[in-house]
């Protein structure tokens, strides 16, 4: 039970870093046109469209859907979250499950709000233009995507095993001949 708690604390701190990053770079304005529940979708496509794309943001090519470049603030906060989320758990297992639970569930997050935001498009057509330069936008960048669940589940990997190591007392000769006189 403890086990499973840390891992869902880790999983809390990555995605709301995620998430607070995401809403801070990308302003977006509320239709008034549409009920609330459906712009809900639209805000958290807008979200976290641009951090699907670390990588290819930070070379300047436009994110998915046409754009513009966020230059390296996506990667940036992928890191961020992935730091956080290895210091606060210290258990490099527990940590890495966190980190790419947290990249999943922002894609997941990102897939279903492509579809389930087709009630606030003005018609059908356009929504299906909008899935089709979404959907092959993100398709045409394998970088991208492999980077999403590598690069932040490693660091959080690599931080919780230096904050693991640095809890452990070294062992010195004098505290090794201590421990063989008791």
């Amino acid at each position: 039970m403890l086990r499973m708690r840390n891992i869902v604390v880790g999983l809390m701190i990555g995605l709301g870093i995620l998430t607070l990053g995401g809403a801070l770079i990308t302003p977006y304005s509320i239709s008034s046109q549409t009920p609330t529940q459906y712009n809900i979708f639209r805000i958290i496509l807008a979200t976290y469209t641009p951090l699907l794309t670390p990588i290819s943001s930070a070379a300047g090519v436009r994110m998915v859907g046409g754009g513009g470049s966020q230059g390296i603030v996506p990667i940036l906060i992928w890191l961020i979250a992935a730091f956080a989320t290895g210091m606060t758990l210290r258990d490099p297992g527990k940590s890495g499950k966190a980190m790419f639970a947290s990249a999943s569930i922002i894609l997941l997050l990102w897939i279903a709000s492509v579809f389930l935001s087709a009630p606030t498009w003005p018609d059908l057509n356009s929504w299906l233009v909008e899935v089709d330069l979404l959907t092959s936008d993100l398709i045409s960048r394998p970088i991208d995507m492999i980077s999403l669940f590598i690069i932040p589940t490693g660091l959080a990997i690599l931080t919780a095993q230096i904050t693991q190591l640095k809890r452990r007392p070294i062992k010195t000769e004098a505290s090794m001949d201590e421990d063989y006189y008791f």
